[in-house]
């Protein structure tokens, strides 16, 4: 397989149609997988019968796409690899694409080959895809089921290529062709899939009546779409290879003061600088393995985004309405998918460099009888946000942020949505859907989820925690994932709400310092305790410790969605610092203020025990009240990731959202 870790996605030339991500050649009797990434079939075959397992109680064999590693079984238990390729879909797209009439194939009839005669071909029918010559013409006039098959010229080179119409095979129900769409389920069908699943839905439309009033200038916006996603794609890969190399030069760098320093005792420093760089060159392996196992994702990701800008292109040129349609959902389906994936993946934590605070080796080797280690510092990648930014039809978190951050904050209204009363008091919430919210309860401790898409609230789903659920935040740029302080530890949490309500328990952080507030900003963590607050890298270990005095029955932090700033109320008075635990913002009135939150410039909310919020400016100088509907005594406020809603937890059992205009 064509692969290399360390070298940029190749450069496709732009006058091909498509190429075979494991051959990199010109794709040569094209076959796709259930995922629509398109190879050779001599290619796929040989991966198949390399790669093909069956794991653990699964009763047939399964492979991983070469391209997006997408999971595809095989059609039946003991296939061979000859038979499971040969089932595999034809692309019947890019081979008709890349037909040539010059070709020796194409330059006899095949109806006639077939019956071992060789004759001339001088026309071509587009719909059996075969060079045929006059006698064939005439029978296909004579057959009834072949006289609405289109017949060019096939010394026409541009009438052979131009309106190519294929009709698209259903992948579940063979000989079946797509031709329905389902608006309820956006799914493409075929009159077995419409009878069989969607017999109820009632928005369903015939692809060739929607291909009547397709947009190709629309279409052809999403396929400049993918040129600058691919660019983006590439950049941050290049971007990743400079930090390889970064890394890489500052570990030299390192090595060779420590080294200088070894050499002045050597016969004392022998076996504790073998145990250093034992852990040093492990710890180096593993920063810039991270990296590594990311840009490889990447260039799947840029491999994926390539296919997908070419073929929307070439279809855009020669396809007809009815095709660019169903190319066009179908590329914007595997996109989508494939963002889905690296959204999934724990990889986007990226080493930035190493830090070396102390190199008195002498006083280590008396001490602590070993050298100190060398400190890595880590900071959150940006990768996956300017991709979604990118990415066309994509409702990103990210892109809605940027779009309610256009907004003059220190002039938003809000206006109620949804109130719910509470069986006890809470003091911290969190989103994790838009019409959905998650409070916890340390009464009877439990972590309940509630429905705000109607005006007055409800309960939906309660998950019983064994300990007391603290203070919640998201892990990454999803909603559905969390962090959930427990005190002594964090539970990190996937949280599917689609259909049925699940907690997935993704794994289990041991603190070593006591937690019940927390908030994850974008390249630190700022948590507090009763009597101190913390910043930490993304990883919980603690970089700054402060004494810390609560006001009122629980502690409450915050962080900025847009900088490295992070908020605390101590002794009613409102604060904000850095990331280097220096002091930017302070408020001078001495009120009873509780929790906050910053808003997308951040300026900062605080309750402040009343029906209103207080409002500062980002920097001081400017503050205002804003009114919050049935709300007595205000005790906590969070903000949706997108801007878009607020959260307010009232003292008085009293939870409202509201809608930021």
């Amino acid at each position: 397989m064509a692969e290399s870790k360390n070298e940029t996605p190749v450069d496709y030339p732009e006058s091909d149609q498509c190429h075979c991500p494991i051959c990199l050649e010109k794709v040569r009797n094209p076959k796709y997988l259930p995922c629509y990434h398109t190879f050779c079939e001599a290619c796929i075959q040989t991966y198949i019968s390399s790669t093909a397992t069956r794991k653990d109680n699964e009763t047939v064999k399964s492979i991983e796409c070469p391209v997006c590693r997408r999971c595809i079984e095989a059609p039946r238990n003991d296939i061979s690899s000859e038979d499971w390729t040969s089932e595999l879909p034809q692309n019947k797209l890019i081979l008709t694409l890349s037909i040539d009439p010059e070709q020796d194939d194409n330059k006899n009839c095949m109806f006639c080959k077939r019956l071992e005669k060789t004759v001339l071909a001088y026309h071509w029918c587009k719909s059996c895809m075969e060079a045929i010559c006059e006698d064939c013409k005439s029978l296909h006039r004579a057959v009834p089921s072949l006289q609405n098959h289109k017949i060019v010229n096939l010394s026409n080179i541009k009438e052979v290529n131009s309106e190519i119409e294929i009709e698209e095979s259903c992948l579940l129900h063979k000989g079946k062709v797509l031709d329905v769409f389902c608006h309820d389920h956006q799914k493409l069908c075929c009159s077995v899939c419409l009878v069989k699943e969607h017999k109820l839905c009632k928005n369903i439309d015939t692809v060739e009546d929607i291909a009547l009033e397709i947009d190709r200038d629309s279409i052809q916006k999403t396929a400049s779409k993918y040129t600058d996603l691919e660019k983006t794609v590439n950049d941050i890969l290049s971007e990743n290879q400079n930090k390889v190399s970064k890394l890489h030069t500052r570990k030299q760098e390192i090595c060779l003061v420590t080294e200088e320093k070894v050499q002045e005792i050597k016969s004392l420093f022998d076996n504790a600088h073998v145990m250093w760089l034992k852990r040093f060159e492990q710890n180096h392996a593993d920063s810039v393995g991270n990296i590594e196992i990311a840009s490889e994702e990447l260039r799947r990701f840029s491999t994926t985004i390539h296919e997908a800008r070419t073929m929307l292109q070439s279809v855009l040129k020669n396809g007809s309405s009815k095709q660019l349609f169903v190319t066009n959902y179908k590329l914007q389906n595997q996109i989508s998918d494939h963002i889905t994936r690296l959204k999934s993946l724990d990889v986007w934590n990226f080493p930035e460099d190493y830090k070396q605070h102390n190199s008195d080796f002498l006083s280590q080797i008396s001490n602590a009888k070993e050298f100190e280690d060398v400190v890595l510092s880590k900071l959150q990648s940006t990768a996956l946000e300017r991709i979604l930014l990118d990415a066309p039809d994509n409702d990103a978190i990210v892109k809605r942020r940027k779009t309610m951050s256009q907004n003059d904050w220190m002039n938003v209204d809000l206006r109620k949505l949804s109130q719910i009363k509470l069986p006890e008091r809470a003091y911290y919430g969190l989103f994790i859907h838009d019409t959905k919210i998650l409070l916890s309860f340390t009464n009877q401790p439990s972590l309940k989820i509630y429905d705000i898409s109607a005006s007055k609230g409800e309960c939906i789903h309660t998950e019983k925690c064994q300990n007391a659920p603290h203070d919640l935040c998201h892990s990454d740029l999803s909603l559905n994932e969390i962090y959930v302080s427990f005190e002594h530890f964090i539970n990190h949490y996937r949280i599917d709400v689609a259909e049925s309500i699940s907690f997935t328990k993704l794994r289990t952080i041991q603190l070593k310092e006591p937690v019940l507030a927390i908030a994850r900003g974008p390249t630190a963590v700022f948590a507090a305790n009763n009597t101190k607050r913390m910043i930490c890298s993304l990883d919980f270990h603690i970089i700054h410790s402060s004494s810390y005095n609560k006001i009122g029955n629980a502690p409450f932090v915050s962080s900025s969605l847009i900088s490295d700033r992070y908020g605390f109320v101590e002794n009613g008075i409102a604060v904000a610092i850095d990331q280097n635990n220096k002091e930017i913002f302070k408020s001078s009135q001495n009120s009873d203020f509780r929790g906050l939150s910053f808003d997308l410039q951040d300026n900062i909310l605080v309750c402040n025990w009343s029906s209103k919020l207080k409002q500062f400016k980002q920097g001081g100088g400017e503050s205002r009240d804003i009114d919050v509907t049935d709300m007595a005594k205000t005790y906590n406020v969070v903000l949706h990731p997108a801007g878009e809603k607020i959260l307010v937890l009232d003292f008085d059992k009293i939870c409202c959202v509201y809608q930021v205009s």
